[in-house]
């Protein structure tokens, strides 16, 4: 048995072993587009042939933070060892990289054996950090009405920095667990920077972003609707309001907000992941339609 970094010949091979259709493209897109690299991807083999493998990516704008994106073991060979093996190389080759940890989030609606997983990940040292409630929204062909009662601008109005400072001011006393945890470990100020380099790196479209405002022009919050490559999906990929403001129903109407402009670049699906701690987010999800569908449990791995 040997585990190792895949060439890039092996790649569709590679996938075409519990990978699924389309995998060795999406894969391949990751690398094109600077998020991962062969080196960052891992084969476990056996008389020549793939029995598992992992592939890790991390965003264009930091080298600090690396995630698995998949984790495959064929079903003839020893899960945990070779599980622990490939997480093992995949960690170290991080931690080489500069990465300062390594995340995976584990779908109980896509994973066949969740609980599996979760040991073997924590058998390898990563941690449960949070558990998300995922919800989905389906277009019903009618036009999503946003209230009135603020007033939109997009980043491409406000200016990054402008728009980075805001959303430092959402993440504040935050219920997101994730998120508190890298606020404890990093301080509040980084939030704005890190989480803007982050979204950028997954979709950037600027006018797409909105920031809203208080008919006085007071800050009220932001959402940070983005496409991703399945199925015709959009997704809520960061929302917030400020401390002071929270309690009078303003994250409804940036959900909606977020939704509507989904809708307008024809995507006909939301999908919308939760911390379950942050309950008024839920009751305005499920008010505006979304409908919870399965849960995700994040993990995390330190590289000191």
């Amino acid at each position: 048995m040997k585990v190792r970094p895949i060439r890039p010949e092996e790649l569709d091979g590679c996938c075409a072993v519990g990978g699924g259709e389309g995998m060795a493209e999406t894969v391949r897109k990751l690398w094109q587009e600077g998020n991962s690299s062969p080196d960052l991807c891992f084969m476990a083999e056996r008389e020549g042939k793939p029995v598992g493998w992992v592939f890790f990516f991390h965003p264009h704008s930091t080298s600090t933070n690396f995630y698995l994106s998949r984790l495959y073991i064929d079903g003839s060979v020893d899960y945990f060892e070779i599980g622990r093996a490939l997480l093992g190389l995949a960690a170290d080759t991080a931690k080489k990289a500069g990465a300062a940890d390594t995340g995976y989030a584990i779908y109980d609606i896509y994973d066949p054996a969740p609980a599996r997983t979760r040991q073997l990940l924590e058998a390898s040292g990563f941690r449960p950090i949070q558990v998300k409630r995922r919800y989905v929204w389906k277009d019903s062909g009618t036009a999503v009405a946003v209230p009135s009662r603020l007033i939109f601008h997009s980043l491409s109005a406000v200016g990054e920095p402008a728009y980075i400072k805001a959303l430092g001011r959402v993440t504040e006393a935050t219920l997101d667990r994730e998120d508190q945890a890298d606020i404890a470990r990093f301080g509040l100020d980084a939030a704005g920077p890190k989480y803007f380099a982050l979204l950028r790196g997954i979709e950037f479209l600027p006018d797409e972003w909105q920031l809203a405002s208080l008919p006085d022009g007071r800050l009220c919050g932001l959402v940070v609707p983005q496409a991703i490559d399945i199925d015709n999906e959009g997704t809520i990929n960061y929302i917030g309001v400020v401390p002071e403001l929270r309690g009078s129903g303003y994250g409804f109407d940036l959900l909606l907000k977020g939704t509507a402009r989904l809708q307008r670049r024809g995507l006909r699906k939301v999908i919308a992941e939760t911390d379950v701690e942050n309950r008024p987010l839920h009751a305005h999800l499920e008010r505006a339609g979304h409908v919870h569908k399965g849960t995700l449990t994040n993990l995390r791995l330190l590289l000191p």
